[in-house]
């Protein structure tokens, strides 16, 4: 009998890696909004968090647990945990995966060894015995445990309501003759162009193959998964997109017309499919705004196929041994060394880690009195958040009339959260290298701060060019609390290479 795990990284420089059950892990996040510091509390509550429309006592894991260095990074993320009907978030350095393990390889730790609270209480072993996870006890987290009307409502000592706690979950959108489709975040490997593949599989459903860092990808016709037929209609061109999604042992690329933005789901907004469902759908996202998305299950929409794409294309996927590479690799998509590619007269690019979502700029509003770059908010699910126009920050000239509408990236900065606006997005791209920002010329020069590396980015047409990357964290920090017209901008910075200018 098998069961699904949700692994974390508590200390990323020990490589301690703790192991929750997935079933009481409601969702994964960043820091949002700073954590409150709660007076008079227990010694390893680190404090509160506002979640959306609820507060979530944080606890500091490393303080739990007894670790020496119980300090945690701008970059810690929280897993938010149900526990007696209650919410509760576990500070974590980093997200690791999800996964799935026998019982065999679950070795229960001999009471002997363990604490009195017994708050871990078990090991997992995994890639053969050179992985091991140690699974935390939940109902211990607690050491003195819970009363029965702590346990129904800790403010209040009342019972519990019987909703069921929300769980978000991020989708990565695209279209295909004329529907839209969601492919969860964690699937989503990184996103390729047409020209990349090799036509020399070319047969049936099969495209051809796309190579990405030494394994060879079958890359088929969205139309045979979404459609399943072999009959094709869709003329494919060059503006076309390689979607690669990952998952355990399946891999491919998927061509799709068009990736379009990354959204939110609620997942007690998502309408389930009739007659019993389907193994390829796991609901349908009705948009506020008109639309609807169909979400895909990964599983059933890629791994029953795999077989026969395997047996036209005569490409071998993965094996046993090379799983562990495999399953770091379809996380780069929500970790590092991937980029949020979009446009401000020019290209620019945002580390994708540091992306909520992508959302049109409806809904914006101005604030009285105030002008230059962030003049703006805008209402996203109950929090105000701060619009920043880059063109404006970036000392760029307002784009014309009747140009293409805006788009609002809602990242995170210093714990907060901020919306962006760019002209377009341009794709999502992964690069393993980046390099110092040069000293820049005077217009960006003030911004150099925010602007503290580059990425080479190859275009669509085949040309290579250096693209700027946003350190959301520097531009909340640095100029967020400043009016465009009071602030003074900084010296450039000369410590680049001498000479060089970035335009």
């Amino acid at each position: 009998m098998e069961q699904l795990f949700a692994s974390f990284i508590l200390d990323q420089a020990a490589g301690l890696e703790i192991a929750l059950r997935a079933e009481d892990v409601t969702e994964a996040t960043p820091i949002k909004g700073g954590i409150q510091t709660l007076p008079a509390s227990i010694d390893f509550l680190e404090g509160i968090m506002h979640l959306r429309d609820e507060v979530i006592p944080i606890i500091n894991l490393k303080k739990r647990l007894g670790l020496t260095d119980n300090n945690y990074g701008t970059g810690a993320k929280v897993a938010v945990i149900t526990l007696f009907n209650n919410r509760y978030g576990l500070l974590f350095d980093d997200i690791k995966e999800v996964f799935r393990v026998d019982q065999a390889s679950i070795r229960p730790l001999n009471k002997a060894l363990q604490s009195e609270d017994r708050i871990i209480s078990s090991l997992i072993s995994l890639e053969k015995g050179k992985r091991t996870v140690e699974v935390l006890e939940l109902e211990n987290l607690f050491p003195e445990g819970l009363s029965e009307a702590e346990k129904a409502d800790p403010a209040r000592g009342e019972p519990a309501c019987d909703a069921q706690p929300v769980i978000y979950s991020r989708y990565i959108v695209f279209s295909c003759a004329g529907q839209e489709y969601g492919v969860p975040v964690q699937y989503s490997q990184e996103i390729s162009f047409y020209s990349d593949i090799n036509t020399m599989f070319k047969t049936g459903c099969v495209e051809g193959a796309l190579q990405l860092r030494g394994s060879t990808i079958p890359v088929i016709n969205s139309q045979f998964l979404l459609s399943g037929t072999e009959d094709f209609t869709q003329d494919i061109g060059e503006a076309f997109r390689i979607l690669v999604l990952s998952h355990e042992e399946c891999m491919l690329g998927m061509i799709v017309e068009e990736v379009k933005e990354i959204v939110t789901v609620p997942g007690n907004e998502i309408l389930p499919m009739p007659l019993g469902g389907n193994p390829s759908v796991s609901g349908i996202y009705p948009r506020k705004k008109g639309g609807n998305i169909m979400l895909l299950d990964m599983p059933g929409l890629v791994c029953d196929h795999m077989e026969k794409i395997k047996s036209l294309a005569r490409i071998n996927v993965k094996k046993e041994e090379d799983k562990e590479e495999l399953q770091v690799e379809a996380h780069h998509l929500i970790t590092e060394n991937c980029y949020l590619v979009f446009a401000i007269e020019k290209n620019f690019a945002i580390e994708i880690k540091d992306v909520q979502e992508i959302i049109e700029s409806d809904g914006v509003m101005g604030v009285p009195g105030v002008t230059g770059f962030n003049s703006q908010i805008i209402n996203l699910r109950g929090q105000i958040v701060p619009v920043v126009d880059l063109r404006s920050f970036y000392n760029y000239p307002p784009k014309s009339k009747g140009a293409e509408k805006s788009k609002l990236i809602i990242c995170r900065g210093r714990s907060r959260a901020v919306a962006l606006e760019v002209d377009r997005i341009v794709t999502i791209y992964k690069q393993e290298q980046f390099h110092a920002t040069p000293s820049l010329n005077s217009q960006l020069a003030g911004r150099k701060d925010t602007l503290d590396r580059l990425i080479d980015f190859v275009g669509r047409d085949g040309t290579s060019e250096h693209v700027l990357v946003v350190n959301s964290d520097n531009l909340v920090r640095n100029h967020l609390a400043v009016h465009a017209e009071t602030e003074t901008p900084s010296s450039p910075d000369n410590n680049g290479v001498d000479g060089a200018t970035t335009n």
